[in-house]
């Protein structure tokens, strides 16, 4: 009888968490496809997409969440995002007063804070976590076709259905490369559309039927890759490529277990080999090859030349809006995230920001991990190390600024025991089998003999 009990008692808890991680899942979803929705409108002076407003109902509910215990335990990073939040509306602040930039101070706070809890409340194991995954993936194979459309005949179908209705984004118009038009898709620029599938490569890969054949986990990638490509961003492109690599190192030394340490080495011989035998900086390299147009390259070498005089001559609370020094012929846009944030808010913000970065990917890799929820774990740091050093090259913002947000507070369940050892470590494949198991969660402790 008193088995009995406990086995329905089992039944009943995990129909509960089921139950709860079915309706996370859902929630993440809608997030996601708010993220890529075209149109937008207007409250007063104000501009409202489905994803702010989608963050605007959300963050009080989230953090209210966060500080009950519904996210597990809190972590350092969680006030580091706090603090992120706080330094941005006051910069804007010393820089042109509060009366300007009330508005936009809120919305910015609300960005940073809303998707990093969001993520930390909803998913909460491995697999709302996969769910999450592949909510992005399905999104990406949605977007696809539009994309080989606007691609080879400029059409923007999406924002010309959207644009009966509602207000959308303006055609980004950008030159053609390579003889394609750069794919908007749904989103205010190409870069924010080749950010956003580029995030996912690594995930996709080692998240969604890890068991499958090498076949069909080249034909997820692959799928994502001519997402990412048909933007013609470099900077998500060089994001792709990075998460490749990392992906290819690790299936062909997977017997290794010091083959990070070895590939760390080698990255730091080739990069101070580059440094000592060239007339050009790492940087200045990077960003002059690995470009689809050799004048972008020269004009971000010329970006960052400029900007980091701005950064020294104001780095506590940056510039603000103001005008940065640089030639008059030289576009205002900074394609380099990591330096317009310590441009326009300060060092302190980013010193922040890329310690949230940081302590995140640290965290996540020194959790002791096997089978199925380590290789989950590579792909989720392998994902933020492809669009952190892609931030180099591009900027993040509105929705792709969200999704990294979100991102970085999405494998925070790694570090927690209920995340691991719970129900989430029994990993399933794409049917819903059983991988395996951490060596915690096969230890049994009963004075009963197993059956």
């Amino acid at each position: 009888m008193a088995s009995t009990d406990v086995s329905m008692l089992g039944r009943d808890r995990g129909g509960r968490q089921k139950a709860k991680s079915a309706s996370s899942g859902i929630l993440v979803f809608l997030l996601l496809l708010a993220l890529v929705m075209p149109f937008y409108f207007y409250l007063g002076n104000f501009r409202i997409s489905p994803y702010r407003a989608y963050m605007i109902i959300a963050i009080v509910p989230v953090l209210v969440q966060w500080a009950r215990g519904a996210a597990g335990p809190v972590y350092t990073v969680d006030f580091l995002v706090i603090l992120a939040a706080l330094l941005m509306p006051i910069s804007l602040f010393v820089n042109h007063g509060v009366a300007k930039q009330w508005e936009f101070s809120g919305i910015l706070a609300i960005e940073t804070l809303a998707p990093y809890f969001i993520a930390r409340v909803l998913v909460r194991d491995i697999n709302s976590f996969r769910s999450f995954v592949r909510g992005a993936y399905i999104i990406i194979i949605v977007l696809l076709p539009f994309a080989v459309i606007e691609s080879f005949t400029g059409r923007k179908i999406i924002l010309d259905l959207f644009d009966v209705v509602f207000e959308v984004y303006k055609p980004a118009n950008q030159e053609p490369r390579l003889g394609l038009n750069r794919a908007q898709v749904s989103m205010p620029h190409p870069i924010l559309f080749g950010v956003f599938c580029s995030s996912a490569f690594a995930l996709i890969w080692y998240s969604l039927g890890s068991k499958d054949s090498l076949f069909k986990r080249v034909r997820r990638g692959s799928i994502v890759g001519a997402a990412v490509f048909l933007s013609l961003s470099a900077g998500a492109f060089m994001g792709v490529l990075i998460q490749g690599f990392l992906i290819f190192w690790d299936e062909i030394f997977k017997r290794k277990k010091s083959r990070w340490i070895v590939l760390s080495v080698g990255v730091f011989f080739i990069l101070t080999a580059l440094e000592l035998g060239s007339n050009r900086n790492v940087f200045q390299i990077i960003a002059s090859e690995l470009t689809f147009s050799k004048s972008s390259g020269y004009n971000r070498i010329l970006i960052f030349t400029h900007a980091k005089d701005d950064i020294l001559n104001s780095p506590i609370f940056g510039i603000g809006f103001r005008w940065w020094t640089r030639p008059l012929w030289l576009k205002g846009s900074v394609d380099n995230f990591w330096l317009l944030i310590s441009l326009r808010y300060g060092l302190p913000l980013f010193f922040t920001f890329f310690s949230m970065y940081l302590t995140v990917i640290i965290k996540t890799i020194r959790v002791p991990l096997v089978g199925y929820s380590a290789g989950v774990r590579t792909g989720y740091v392998i994902s933020l190390i492809g669009i952190g050093l892609a931030a180099f090259t591009v900027h993040l913002w509105e929705s792709t600024y969200c999704l990294f947000l979100f991102l970085l507070g999405s494998g925070a369940w790694f570090w927690s025991e209920v995340g691991v050892s719970g129900d989430g470590d029994i990993a399933g494949d794409d049917k819903g089998g059983i991988n395996s198991r951490s060596s915690r969660a096969r230890i049994r402790y009963t004075r009963f003999p197993k059956k």
